[in-house]
Parts: structure tokens; C-alpha cells; sequence
């Protein structure tokens, strides 16, 4: 596969490590046609951050306003209303309430290690 095959996923620098320690699994998006498929991840504004090869393996899609917990894969008891808020102020100011997002699952690709190679940790 041609790294032109790859969708390009943008992040905001703080979910960088996250993802790398395998936490952040999705991401919820307004008006971004994900798709499932080979994906890179990038971490805008992130001095160091390599991009990220891995993978979207599913996307569902829900009104914002019925959006739960459950279905963003947020933990249980999340405070949906203030949920859509902190999407608006933080990246999708003219997003409405009824707004169709996307909820997308994440795989990040464990690189494999390399024959004759220690890891130094």
C-alpha cells in the first residue's frame, strides 16, 4: 500500500502520548469524512512528535445532541452536553447541536523490533 493510500488524521499535540501508551482509542469529528482504512497520525504544534502509522477500524455516526457516553466510548457518567460544548470550543466553533459527528476507532501500529536490535529502556 502507497503512502498516498494513507488518510491523514490531524491531533492536537496533547493526545500524542495516549495514543502512543495505547489510551486514546477514538476520536469523535464534525465534517472530516473519516474513514476506515490505513491512516497517519499527526500531532499539530508538537515539537518532537513523529507521525503515527496505524489504522481506523470503524466509523459510526450519531447526532451530537443524542450522542452517549457509551457510543463515544467515554467513560460512563460523562457529562454528554458539556462533551459537545468542549468539541465547539476547542476545535468545531460553528458545529450545531444536531450536528452529525463521527465516532472513529483508532489502532496505532506497534512498530516491530528489528533483528539484532535491543531495546534500551
Amino acid at each position: 500500500m502507497t503512502d498516498d493510500a494513507r488518510q491523514l488524521v490531524h491531533f492536537h499535540r496533547k493526545h500524542h502520548d495516549a495514543m502512543v501508551r495505547g489510551e486514546k482509542v477514538t476520536t469523535v469529528r464534525w465534517g472530516e469524512s473519516m474513514r476506515v482504512g490505513p491512516s497517519t497520525f499527526v500531532f499539530d504544534g508538537h515539537p518532537t512528535a513523529v507521525p503515527l502509522a496505524g489504522h481506523v477500524t470503524a466509523v459510526r455516526r450519531h447526532r451530537l445532541d443524542e450522542l452517549t457516553a457509551r457510543q463515544a466510548r467515554q467513560p460512563e457518567g460523562t457529562d454528554m452536553m458539556r462533551f459537545g460544548e468542549q468539541l465547539r470550543e476547542n476545535y468545531y466553533p460553528d458545529m450545531p447541536d444536531d450536528a452529525i459527528v463521527e465516532v472513529a476507532e483508532l489502532v496505532v501500529e506497534t512498530p516491530s523490533p528489528q533483528p539484532g536490535r535491543r531495546d534500551r529502556r
